[in-house]
């Protein structure tokens, strides 16, 4: 299920936890605001008496919030990597082939101002080539090899521009992207982006998240419809509270626990999860009802989804019907 394919209350969830996380007290207007649409319907005393506080507040699509056990989203880490040089339209395109909800790209600024697909500050490691990312011109990073060191059957792989991939994504496979905002990004690097988004119709197919809280707040400021993460490598109270005050609708961390996950949730903050790619760590994950699982192996962990699908349909000894 797409990540934005339901409307949640979650600034009132996000006013209602972090009141009761900083204070220990629930305010009757964040009670309100916390509340159920259908219930939010028939509040009129708390919510409507405190019209400047509630003038802060902006109810936005955000995640579709998982309970434990329900299946994440699968996200292909730079494509599917484990089976094509990462970043690159191979690694993207098998992910799309499997059946992945998202992949994930990361992406710098060429030395001309092109949004390019790269992790590292630097080409050595997955091209031919040497040299910062930034120092180089998009007509010198497309020239270099980047497939050879993958593997030879991909000699000549390039490295794309963000243009390709949002081209991609807006064809017939219906896979969605996260694009990873990699290093310090100018306000105008920023608005570029999400110009180069805009004009493709991706605006509901793209999540933007990033490490630097700077640029999530910059990502929230220009474009206030875009679900946008925050990257972090914990999971906890304050990480959640630092999500919502940089605007951020997901808090996205290298690992989790089950309260944490449940903490997010109650903010209304979606939680993805990066990077794994063991039966066991997707099987903890999924039982902690983690929204994206982001992983190097997106067929596996879909193969992995559909069997465990299956046996949790497959009749008990002795039971009757179906168990879910």
């Amino acid at each position: 299920m797409s990540v934005r394919r339901r409307r949640l209350w979650g600034a009132g969830a996000a006013c209602a936890t972090v009141c009761t996380l900083l204070t220990g007290f629930v305010s009757p207007v964040a009670h309100a605001l916390a509340s159920p649409p259908d219930a939010a319907r028939h509040i009129t005393s708390a919510a409507t008496s405190s019209a400047s506080l509630l003038d802060l507040v902006t109810l936005r699509p955000l995640a579709v919030l998982r309970e434990p056990g329900q299946t994440a989203a699968i996200i292909g880490h730079r494509g599917d990597s484990a089976a094509a040089p990462e970043n690159t339209m191979a690694a993207f395109e098998l992910t799309t082939s499997v059946g992945a909800e998202y992949f994930e790209v990361d992406i710098r600024m060429s030395k001309d101002g092109v949004p390019v697909v790269m992790h590292d500050s630097t080409v050595d490691r997955t091209t031919d080539g040497t040299g910062a990312v930034a120092d180089l011109t998009i007509a010198e990073l497309e020239a270099l090899d980047a497939g050879s060191w993958f593997d030879e059957s991909h000699a000549g792989a390039r490295i794309p521009a963000l243009d390709d991939v949002l081209a991609l994504v807006a064809g017939p496979h219906r896979t969605d992207v996260v694009i990873e905002y990699k290093g310090r990004w100018t306000k105008a690097g920023v608005r570029a982006t999400i110009e180069m988004i805009d004009h493709a119709g991706l605006e509901n197919r793209v999540i933007a998240q990033s490490f630097s809280e700077k640029t999530v707040a910059q990502l929230r400021k220009a474009a206030p419809d875009l679900v946008v993460g925050w990257l972090t490598h914990a999971l906890d109270a304050q990480t959640i509270s630092t999500a919502r005050q940089i605007g951020a609708d997901a808090v996205n961390p290298a690992v989790a626990s089950a309260r944490a996950v449940a903490l997010a949730h109650d903010a209304g903050l979606g939680v993805f999860v990066w990077t794994h790619d063991a039966d066991a760590d997707w099987e903890e994950l999924t039982a902690m009802g983690v929204d994206g699982i982001v992983t190097n192996r997106p067929d596996a962990l879909q193969a992995w989804s559909h069997q465990r699908s299956a046996d949790r349909r497959r009749p008990q000894g002795g039971a009757r019907g179906l168990q879910f």
